[in-house]
């Protein structure tokens, strides 16, 4: 008798893992890409360019493209200058250089704070539609004044359908 009861927990155990899991999956239905990219021992060099390449199939949804930065709250500026680097599948190439504010005057951080470490999602574009599917190249580089950064633990891209 103990044997099926124990089936029976392992079974419903089962499920509500199961169930978690499809439940995770869905609080992030929109998302087309996410990728984030360490930076070794939280410097980040100059000439350290970090790519991100994804396949687009679905031209006609309206997407959010997101920069993520993480860095610590020792980070001793209020705002990062970059250099975006875009290949598009038909070999039209661009380079843009951004700059994100990262704090207010008052050092009051803009992202989300959690402990030593600040999270920082960069919109820099909202409600277009990639024109052409195929593969995308973005690269990221680091573009102040100084060779190294220091604080900086990672830098990413994040791609997702636009909410109306």
């Amino acid at each position: 008798m103990k044997r099926k009861t124990l089936n029976i927990v392992r079974s419903v155990g089962g499920v509500m893992c199961l169930v978690m899991l499809l439940g995770l999956n869905s609080c992030d239905s929109n998302k087309i890409y996410d990728e984030n990219i360490a930076i070794a021992d939280n410097v980040w060099l100059s000439d350290d360019i970090k790519t991100f390449e994804f396949d687009i199939t679905d031209t006609m949804s309206a997407v959010n493209i997101f920069v993520n930065l993480r860095t610590t709250t020792d980070y001793q500026y209020s705002n990062i200058y970059v250099f975006l680097y875009s290949e598009y599948p038909n070999g039209t190439t661009n380079k843009d250089t951004l700059e994100f504010l990262l704090a207010k005057p008052d050092g009051e951080w803009y992202g989300e704070n959690t402990g030593t470490v600040v999270e920082f999602k960069g919109l820099i574009a909202s409600g277009g539609r990639f024109s052409t599917a195929g593969k995308y190249q973005f690269q990221i580089q680091h573009a102040m004044r100084e060779k190294e950064l220091p604080e900086v633990i990672d830098v990413g891209m994040r791609i997702e359908i636009k909410e109306d």
